[in-house]
């Protein structure tokens, strides 16, 4: 059994559609607390998402705060379906696994309190959330994280700031030092 979590209620049927892969894919994980953390609206810039040695889904704050902004006051439904034609290994993201057509769901549960029951399988040790730190460790990882993203996702450094508040907020250094470094003087 997989497990699609969406904040959409009441789903029949799964219908691919496009992420930032490009691809339309219905997308699955096989443990349920990853798929909570995809029960709310967000993105690559709000939490970095990433499983520990031992498999326990890890999340980490891109900005303080980020995680209970994320989650708090939401409800959402999880979906399960069959494993027939989902396919591992096809996105760069190892968790999660892809199917081209569409996909009946055989299950759906709610949960009413996705914040509250995050922070349940943060107690019992399913759920690792590392909350934003001002420590330089910290701070490193995560500017890693947000600056590959900015590449990969080819995000217009010119504009984003004024498009998405966040990176004006949270990212602004790292978006004027890449267009710094873009910008062809650190060339001979």
């Amino acid at each position: 059994m997989l497990y699609h979590v969406s904040e959409k209620p009441g789903l029949k049927v799964l219908r691919p559609h496009a992420s930032s892969h490009g691809r339309a894919y219905v997308y699955a994980v096989d443990d349920l607390v990853t798929g909570l953390l995809f029960g709310a609206g967000h993105d690559d810039f709000d939490l970095y998402l990433s499983n520990d040695a031992a498999g326990v889904p890890t999340v980490r704050e891109c900005w303080p705060g980020a995680f209970q902004k994320v989650y708090q006051g939401k409800r959402c439904s999880v979906y399960e379906v069959d494993e027939a034609g989902f396919q591992r290994g096809v996105t760069s993201w190892d968790p999660e696994l892809v199917h081209e057509g569409e996909v009946a769901v055989e299950r759906e549960t709610v949960v009413d309190d996705l914040y509250r029951r995050l922070l349940e399988e943060e107690k019992r040790g399913t759920l690792t959330i590392l909350r934003y730190e001002h420590t330089d460790e910290y701070r490193r990882v995560i500017a890693g994280h947000v600056v590959d993203r900015l590449i990969r996702f080819d995000v217009d450094l010119d504009t984003c700031m004024e498009t998405d508040s966040r990176f004006a907020a949270h990212f602004r250094g790292l978006v004027q030092g890449l267009r710094d470094l873009m910008d062809g003087r650190l060339l001979p």
